[in-house]
């Protein structure tokens, strides 16, 4: 996990990536690297977590990642390389299918399509540039291309921090999307990897619960390792995780947060009394003035103002700064399941307009997770430099949960609906019964955060009549910050 950054285009493009890489150090505290060639330069913040390799890795071209391939091992034993870094398989793989002939874009497709993880790219050979992010987007990257007078310029960062003055030109790279650049003549090539819809459906609800635990089993496998925790609430998607990991490493750690007496900091303590995880439960007590001291931070590393981003990313900021005091580098959560399985109320309502409509919007879901909540999420907890991994958003679970029927994702029977009924079944043996049925409130409401949110804005003189007064405190709090890129 790291922070990426890059200029292609223009000359003296090494002090400019330099700079941009600065604006990212919170992403890789533990080594900074660059790599320059004539009108281009790209470079990365390293955090260590699989491997100890330096980058930008260097070849016939060269490469940075932000983020993990996490079938590594496996692509490993297949080419006969000795490795404990994902990266340099990565570049291995890439490496030599442009000396069969392949061209950089084609490389980088071709292997994309055997890989299983979350990664933001960049890879560099010759005149060209070459741009990939993950089918889900759960690794952020952002560009801007600028048409210049001499030549075209693109520009690309981890982090809309680490721009410059074309703010307003600044786009989020689309999830899928492998795109090249032409440093000559600013043509762009584009290929798209896409999440494909089922070509199955699992429509038997024991097949269905059987394959999906099997799906995520492997899922948190890989995802684990000595210095990894769980972000947990109680609720039945970290709880699932929880009990998941256990089996592979019984000294996990779980990692709760909330005001004193909060619904999640209550839960989270008989969930994991009653899954017997009491003693791997660490807790952060919350206190309004604590939040209000985290607000800047928080609006900064989400680049936003916008009143749910800030009320969801803060009880995540602070699980992910507790982790990082107890010296953890990696965080597990839940997301994705509530867009995969139908966890929102608002499936309900799609439900009734039909099986095809809830099983499309749940498509959707999959589709926008990206800019809603994943960016969101991969900012805070790598302002305190930990990385987000999310189990529920692995390769083969997203392609077993789409496939899976949409009546077993929202039940109802007798007027009652229960919501990730599949996800709910496939845990049934591994958790009691009173974690398997229970409905969780939302993050910000569960830890208190909302309502410390409203006092501190009507305390500052916002009106809640008024309408938006939240919003207002929270640009406010930009506005005293000078955090001019988040205002503009």
């Amino acid at each position: 996990m790291c922070g990426i950054a890059g200029v292609a285009g223009t000359p003296d493009t090494n002090e400019e990536t330099k700079r941009m890489l600065a604006a990212l150090g919170h992403r890789g505290p533990d080594a900074c690297g660059t790599y320059e060639a004539e009108g281009l330069s790209i470079g990365n913040t390293l955090l260590k977590i699989t491997g100890d390799m330096p980058q930008p890795l260097i070849g016939k071209g060269a490469l940075v990642l932000n983020g993990e391939i996490f079938n590594f091992r496996e692509l490993a034993a297949e080419q006969g390389i000795k490795t404990d870094s994902d990266t340099e398989v990565f570049f291995a793989l890439i490496e030599k299918k442009i000396k069969e002939g392949e061209t950089p874009i084609n490389a980088i497709f071709s292997v994309l399509f055997r890989v299983n993880g979350d990664y933001a790219l960049a890879y560099a050979l010759d005149n060209e540039l070459v741009l990939a992010r993950d089918t889900v987007g759960v690794k952020p990257l952002y560009y801007s291309l600028e048409k210049g007078k001499e030549k075209p310029k693109i520009t690309f960062a981890s982090e809309k921090k680490a721009f410059s003055n074309q703010i307003n030109q600044i786009k989020s790279f689309p999830p899928g999307r492998v795109m090249a650049f032409d440093i000559r003549n600013g043509r762009l090539e584009k290929k798209s990897l896409t999440i494909e819809p089922p070509q199955e459906r699992i429509s038997e609800e024991h097949e269905a619960a059987s394959r999906l635990k099997t799906a995520l089993e492997k899922a948190v496998e890989m995802r684990l390792t000595k210095t990894a925790g769980i972000a947990f609430s109680g609720g039945i998607d970290s709880t699932f995780l929880a009990a998941l990991s256990k089996s592979i490493d019984p000294s996990i750690s779980l990692y709760a947060v909330g005001l004193p007496d909060s619904h999640d900091l209550t839960q989270a303590q008989r969930a994991a009394e009653a899954a017997g995880m009491s003693d791997s439960l660490k807790t952060h007590l919350l206190y309004p003035e604590e939040i209000e001291d985290a607000i800047p931070d928080v609006i900064y590393s989400t680049e936003s103002t916008d009143p749910m981003k800030i009320a969801i990313g803060l009880p995540l900021y602070f699980v992910a700064k507790t982790a990082k005091e107890d010296r953890k580098r990696v965080l597990i959560t839940g997301q994705g399941a509530d867009e995969l399985f139908g966890g929102y109320s608002r499936h309900e309502g799609f439900l009734e307009q039909g099986l095809e409509v809830l099983d499309r919007e749940i498509y959707s879901d999959l589709q926008k997770i990206s800019t809603i909540n994943l960016e969101r999420d991969d900012m805070v907890t790598m302002a305190n430099s930990v990385e987000l991994r999310v189990p529920f958003l692995d390769k083969e679970v997203i392609k077993t949960g789409l496939a899976i029927s949409p009546e077993l994702k929202v039940l109802k029977r007798d007027g009652l609906y229960t919501r990730k009924y599949i996800l709910r079944k496939a845990a049934d043996g591994l958790l009691p019964s009173e974690l398997l049925w229970k409905e969780k409130k939302a993050i910000q409401y569960g830890t208190g955060v909302q309502k410390v949110l409203d006092k501190l804005a009507r305390n500052a003189g916002f009106s809640k009549k008024e309408g938006n007064h939240i919003e207002k405190y929270l640009e406010q709090v930009a506005t005293d910050h000078e955090f001019d890129f988040i205002l503009r």
